[in-house]
């Protein structure tokens, strides 16, 4: 049996639930459907009636190399292999054929990446993503492929998918990485797709959000991205998705669910660093769209307005359609809206150059910022002594963030020497490094750390932070230093790895552990000698990246990697 509609068939107990079933089942096989009729891949979901658990590696694979086999529209590229040996895939649906990402570029269409399970254990979004490639291909989305090209990674995380876990096998959450590019599955979609194809629309797909809503969302929120590119969504596409749900009795909301601000019942934000992929993707500038898919206990039907309990063995599939409708949503204003979409993504690119190419106070690189309310609206809240345990409520919803400290940004940063280390993945976002081939005295802003401190351990890291004091000064600055100048389309990127007061930075990292030490705690007033080294260990650091804010010649040249593939390699999969 087999879903095909929201009209679904799913098993039930007794006979004459069989006989319906069944029933229902020949009567949706007897009108043949574009993908029945030419005999395109059926996924695995579809063959176990969304009752089987979520779909294991080697099938899932099997229907995309067997939907390129039978397609001229669709090409898969290997980008790594894990520690498990899985390959991690791009899979490009597009019409012509376009395989290179430069001639996508060209092509004047959409860029749409939709990438699934960073987190393995998080599933709906894997699932959803092939039924809408059978639709780009055989179904009734081919007409949108004149306008968009669409890049799918079916799974991002392949070891963790395959005994849903939510990290890697390498103890990596995969969606806290794209900042330092540590695990192969990130560094490969970073460097070999967000790069390469700069795609205009992301689509990150997750598990979470808040019941009773079938799907829940959020664009990138961080007031460091193009604030045009932060407005789209809101404005164009979700609205969309709202409509697209209710039109099958779903219902969506904004990500993630009720939560107290200031003493206020609000709902509201997780937080909003560049560590993670929808935000990450906003401050190179694309539109960056998170689908958050909750347990799906329930639903609401009516336009929202009637909540139901959903059967457990329905839940499954109402996950997974919510996403699919989510995403077929998306595709459809992507390539209804296509020049105005490729018109603000470039635009967005070509103004972070522009304001990194002359020095401006107006031009302002956000240092901090704060969570407040967008106003008022209704949402669905955990109640459990309404019927079902949820009932709807006027509240403010906090899903705005606001700029409390910010500096004009700078022609450029200086590093010295000894910040060589971070070379391999500032290159690796894109980001072009010069070196400064002879000694030259610049003035530069340069920062003093007051203090500095471990925050907290993740990742491998103890994450580090600062306070800092600012002042100019004549800087000579030797021959092998480094300049990473804001004129660049990852303008807003540099920026917020390179200023020592963002909450994800270098710095954040550990990419300066060799050169800040962390201050111990305040000495008391003894006066012994335990006390004055604590002292002169406080004493202020120099910060190891320097604005440039003045232009002055810069006797510089361009750093390229010294190891590059061999020509004569070609990529294996085993």
């Amino acid at each position: 049996m087999m879903y095909r509609s929201r009209n679904v068939c799913v098993p039930r107990a007794g006979a004459l639930a069989v006989v319906l079933c069944l029933a229902a089942l020949f009567s949706t096989l007897a009108v043949a459907t574009p993908v029945q009729a030419q005999s395109w891949p059926v996924t695995w979901q579809e063959e176990h009636d969304f009752q089987n658990g979520p779909t294991p590696f080697e099938p899932l694979m099997a229907f995309w190399y067997d939907l390129e086999r039978k397609s001229p529209d669709v090409s898969i590229r290997p980008l790594t292999v894990t520690l498990l040996d899985r390959p991690v895939t791009l899979v490009t649906v597009s019409r012509d054929p376009i395989l290179d990402p430069r001639d996508a570029i060209r092509s004047g269409k959409t860029i749409v990446l939709i990438v699934n399970s960073v987190h393995g254990s998080e599933t709906a979004g894997k699932e959803a993503s092939q039924l809408v490639a059978r639709d780009l291909v055989a179904g009734d989305l081919q007409h949108l492929l004149d306008d968009v090209i669409v890049l799918f990674m079916p799974i991002a995380n392949p070891d963790g998918g395959e005994v849903l876990r939510r990290t890697n096998e390498d103890g990596f959450d995969l969606n806290r990485d794209y900042l330092k590019l540590e695990s192969q599955e990130v560094h490969a979609l970073v460097t070999q797709v967000m790069n390469e194809w700069t795609p205009d629309i992301h689509i990150d797909t997750h598990h979470g959000g808040a019941m009773p809503y079938t799907l829940t969302w959020q664009g990138t929120l961080n007031p460091a991205a193009d604030a045009e590119l932060r407005a789209y969504p809101y404005q164009h596409i979700f609205p969309r998705m709202r409509e697209a749900l209710r039109a099958e009795d779903y219902d969506g909301f904004d990500y993630s669910g009720a939560r107290t601000i200031d003493g206020v019942p609000g709902w509201g934000s997780t937080s909003i660093e560049p560590r993670k992929h929808h935000v990450y993707a906003g401050l190179v500038n694309s539109i960056a769209i998170l689908f958050e898919t909750p347990r799906g206990s329930f639903r609401l039907r009516d336009q929202g307005t009637v909540l139901e309990e959903v059967p457990e063995y329905e839940r499954y599939y109402h996950q997974v359609r919510g996403q699919l409708l989510g995403k077929r949503a998306v595709l459809e204003v992507a390539a209804e809206q296509r020049e105005q979409i490729r018109t603000l993504t470039t635009g967005a690119r070509l103004k972070a150059v522009a304001n990194g190419a002359s020095y401006s106070e107006d031009d302002r690189v956000v240092l901090d910022y704060r969570l407040i309310s967008r106003g008022d609206e209704e949402v669905w809240v955990r109640d459990d002594d309404a019927p079902l345990g949820y009932r709807a409520e006027t509240r403010p919803i906090f899903l705005a963030y606001e700029p409390v400290r910010t500096t004009a940004r700078p022609l450029g940063y200086v590093l010295p020497p000894s910040m060589a280390r971070t070379l391999p993945v500032l290159l690796d976002h894109g980001i072009v490094v010069h070196r400064f081939t002879e000694p030259v005295e610049l003035e530069l802003e340069v920062y003093q750390a007051t203090e500095v401190r471990h925050d907290y351990y993740f990742q491998g890291h103890y994450l580090k932070a600062v306070d800092v004091e600012k002042s100019t000064e004549t800087v000579a600055v030797p021959a092998g230093s480094y300049y990473v100048s804001t004129a660049q389309s990852r303008g807003n990127l540099i920026a917020y790895l390179m200023e020592p007061e963002t909450d994800d930075n270098l710095i954040t990292w550990g990419y300066a552990n060799h050169l800040l030490r962390v201050t111990p705690p305040a000495a008391d007033d003894g006066g012994d000698a335990a006390s004055m080294a604590r002292q002169r260990a406080r004493r202020p650091q120099r910060v190891p990246m320097m604005r440039l804010v003045n232009p002055q010649p810069l006797p510089l040249l361009e750093v390229v990697p010294f190891n590059e593939t061999d020509r004569t390699r070609h990529y294996q999969v085993w």
